[in-house]
Parts: structure tokens; sequence; C-alpha cells
């Protein structure tokens, strides 16, 4: 990755949205090495998705928890092929200690949310599952 890539990186960072011109025209490329440069970035997979922030108002009116779960077995590849068809599951993680997964949700609504928590509740092996609704964001 040379100097050029970085930039790319850089302004993509500040805005996905924004065109290769526009980004050829900041770094002294021509709009195709951008995009050729880009392309190779994800071959590498520097550049895995392209992603977008959701402002204050539209976080403000969601709704997120977080599912501790135990299962009897524990199966990785199962739980993770399962969980992985329900949108609304920003981060999973396989913990070592008591729970086996750690999931965190956002749903658009409680009502949602509780379908989320049953979708969870109906995974095969489940032995146990606490749900802890998150009140406020601190940080």
């Amino acid at each position: 990755m040379d100097k050029f890539d970085r930039e790319i990186l850089n302004l993509l960072t500040q805005n996905a949205r924004q065109s290769v011109t526009a980004i050829g025209e900041v770094i002294g490329l021509s709009r195709t090495a951008v995009n050729e440069r880009i392309r190779k970035l994800e071959d590498l997979g520097v550049i895995q998705r392209y992603t977008i922030e959701v402002g204050d108002q539209a976080q403000k009116q969601k709704v997120c928890a977080y599912f501790e779960m135990t299962f009897r077995p524990f199966d990785l590849k199962a739980v993770k092929k399962s969980i992985q068809a329900i949108s609304e599951i920003r981060q999973a993680h396989a913990l070592s200690g008591a729970t086996d997964v750690l999931v965190y949700v956002e749903a658009r609504s409680m009502e949602r949310l509780m379908q989320v928590r049953q979708q969870l509740a109906e995974l095969e092996h489940l032995d146990k599952i606490v749900t802890s609704t998150a009140l406020e964001q601190m940080v």
C-alpha cells in the first residue's frame, strides 16, 4: 500500500459516498486509476464493506439489548450460521467462561426486539438466555 492507497482510504473513511472522480481530483490521479486502486483494495480485503453512520435522531428511536446465551452442547459453527440471518445483530462474540455467546442487537422497536429474542430462544441446544436492555449509551 502506497501513499495514494492510504489517501484513498482516508477519503473514503471520511465519506464513502464521494465519487471516484472527486477522490482523483484531491489526490492527483485519474478516475480510472482511483477506481482500479479501490478494486485492488477490495480484492485484498483492505476495504471489506461500505457503511453509514446513523444520526442521533434515528439512533434515539432504536431499542438496544445484549443477550447472553449458554448452549449445551455448544457448537460454534452452528450458532454462527443461525445468528447470521438476523439483521438486527450488530455484534456477536464467542466467550470463555459461563456464557458461550454475547450478542448485541439494535432493533427499530421493542416489538421487533422481542421477535429477535424469540428467534434466539429457539436456537438448537440453547440452555439459557439472559436479556439486558440498554437504557442509555454512555460512550
